[in-house]
């Protein structure tokens, strides 16, 4: 029996779990993610990588990122240094620019550090690396960079488990410390990764993944089965420095439901809000026995995002993107995170 999914993105061999650095580059989408080449368990992080015309079919490219001697590589994000302010590419060739984590695995020392590509497929990792220092046992993870339209240049948002920092730079390179963001008590808290930010309908919406306890299982919904590693979200505003909420809910509010849906980023370089996620880290899925094929790990069905008004409050809107209405291939899909407030218009396979 062949358990590789038709429609979700899967490596070729060895364990996969977070989507990183999605970026729209040199007419193609780019996909990265975390990935262990040797063995269908995971360990010895690397980025794998993959692009795309349609978001549907992928082609598999050579690992764009190894382990080095500051550790493994762990999640992040890229972006397309179009006007150059690095100094690592040119206008006519904009760099493309990875930030990622490196974990040291003895000293569980994290710091986050840059690697550039001038065509999509072979990167170089930046010579005064750490661009972001860190220390021994001190997590600080998972970098998401972003456009800064308040204060120009590029803000950087990771977690250091507990809370959400934020940082600006003006070149890509040298960063600056401006804010902190911690949750507000009513949303679940917990072990926090994979922050992003995007703005839509003139407000910012935080999304992170967490890992919480069953103390936290209260604060689900009555119509949501508990489940310790989810992603929530939140609503608010962005000043330039950090993210502070704005609406105050009731309870947590999920992207998705669902047992299986973690460690979720967007796209850059696009106009669209395109999310992809980890599928695969409840004990349920993670017991499928796709080993037996060489692979183990899955990525959602692109989502395209948008935040919609209801009346509870703003809400998260999501469709299959891109649509598709034929036969097999019929994946027309929408529904609003949370609250229960589901629309499906057309369901395929």
């Amino acid at each position: 029996m062949n358990l590789r999914p038709k429609k979700h993105f899967t490596p070729v061999k060895g364990w996969m779990n977070d989507p990183n650095g999605l970026v729209f580059y040199k007419d193609k989408y780019h996909l990265f993610y975390q990935y262990n080449p040797y063995s269908c368990e995971w360990d010895h992080m690397h980025w794998g990588h993959a692009i795309s015309e349609d978001l549907v079919n992928w082609e598999h490219l050579p690992i764009a990122l190894v382990p080095d001697e500051n550790g493994d590589i762990f999640s992040g994000s890229c972006v397309v240094d179009e006007e150059n302010v690095s100094g690592l590419g040119s206008l006519e060739n904009p760099a493309l620019l990875a930030f990622y984590t490196s974990h040291h695995t003895e000293t569980n020392r994290e710091e986050q550090c840059l690697a550039y590509s001038l065509d999509g497929v072979n990167f170089i990792k930046f010579n005064k690396n750490p661009i972001i220092a860190g220390s021994a046992n001190s997590p600080a993870r998972d970098p998401f960079v972003f456009k800064n339209k308040i204060l120009g240049g590029y803000s950087m948002c990771f977690t250091i488990e507990t809370s959400v920092l934020f940082y600006h730079s003006n070149n890509l390179i040298h960063w600056k410390k401006t804010g902190e963001f911690i949750l507000p008590e009513w949303s679940f808290q917990g072990m926090i990764e994979c922050p992003c930010l995007f703005e839509n309908s003139g407000k910012f919406v935080l999304m992170m993944s967490m890992d919480i306890a069953e103390s936290e299982y209260n604060k689900f919904s009555e119509d949501v089965m508990p489940h310790n590693r989810l992603m929530q979200y939140l609503v608010g505003d962005f000043d330039g420095y950090t993210f502070k909420v704005s609406q105050i809910d009731k309870g947590p509010l999920l992207v998705d439901n669902g047992s299986d849906f973690y460690a979720g980023t967007l796209f850059s370089n696009i106009d669209d809000i395109i999310l992809m996620a980890w599928i695969g880290n409840s004990d349920t899925c993670l017991s499928i026995p796709t080993e037996e094929e060489g692979f183990k790990g899955a990525l959602t069905y692109p989502h395209k995002l948008s935040l919609v008004e209801t009346d509870n409050g703003y809400r998260l809107h999501h469709q299959f993107y891109p649509q598709r209405e034929s036969g097999s291939d019929t994946f027309i899909n929408e529904y609003i995170s949370s609250d229960g407030l589901t629309s499906i218009t057309k369901c395929g396979q």
